[in-house]
């Protein structure tokens, strides 16, 4: 089996995985073998270090508390292509139906570095979440058509001071597909679980982003939250630190 089909027959089982179960969990493994398999070691290593380094650059996101630091883009996709270009091309707002706390609320963040923008690693990774959308039986439109987010979300927590998401328990999201890349997690995170519910009153799985890359892709058949993090050191000066990349891909209208 070649690379090509290899990434085209795994994306197409974890798109299958997805239409089925609400979820799809993508091993790091994945990308390593297939996805990033003909760069060199040591481009890799590089290409990391600078993604890694990006989360270092974010805001605090002064919409809400919990401790997350944030950079932002979205893309721009051509036709029946992977390839794409960065920018800030509408506006970003959720709706107050998924997210009570600041829907409605048009929301501006600092758009990702050029350096950034030139990383190949990262291009290939948002390529690969690209073709796996044409690979979804549920959604007919061509990413090229879909509203596409990039959010770079670094959380930090410190004693007495935990790191949260928004919102901070269990929800959906407007957008139709969401993947959830781990980029970084430090030694002395406490918590940071992805939940899994079917509704509000039962919990179907919980697991752990655990390995650089490993990914959830959730869509809107379930309910999903990530559990607050805190930090096992008592050192102030070390907290916690989860780094994660979100992809999302929104029919426009669907919200």
């Amino acid at each position: 089996m070649t690379a090509t089909t290899a990434i085209e027959s795994g994306e197409a089982e974890y798109a299958r995985d997805l239409a089925r179960d609400g979820y799809a969990y993508i091993p790091a493994d994945f990308y390593y073998g297939n996805v990033f398999r003909d760069r060199a070691l040591t481009e890799l290593r590089a290409d990391y270090r600078g993604l890694e380094a990006e989360f270092g650059l974010g805001e605090l996101d002064p919409y809400s508390p919990g401790n997350r630091y944030r950079r932002y883009a979205q893309l721009r996709v051509e036709p029946d292509s992977a390839e794409f270009e960065y920018g800030r091309f509408e506006l970003y707002k959720q709706t107050k139906q998924y997210n009570p706390q600041t829907g409605g609320v048009v929301r501006e963040y600092p758009l990702i570095s050029p350096e950034l923008q030139e990383n190949p690693l990262l291009r290939r990774l948002l390529q690969s979440d690209i073709e796996f959308l044409r690979r979804y039986p549920r959604i007919d439109a061509d990413p090229a058509e879909l509203m596409v987010g990039l959010h770079l979300f670094r959380y930090l927590a410190y004693p007495g001071d935990p790191a949260y998401s928004s919102p901070n328990w269990l929800h959906k999201d407007d957008e139709n597909v969401v993947f959830i890349h781990l980029i970084g997690l430090s030694g002395n995170v406490v918590g940071g679980d992805n939940v899994i519910a079917p509704n509000a009153k039962q919990f179907e799985t919980v697991l752990r982003l655990a390995d650089v890359f490993d990914t959830l892709v959730i869509n809107h058949d379930k309910l999903h939250a990530v559990t607050p993090i805190g930090t096992s050191s008592r050192n102030p000066v070390a907290p916690a630190r989860r780094d994660i990349l979100l992809v999302t891909f929104q029919v426009r209208g669907s919200a």
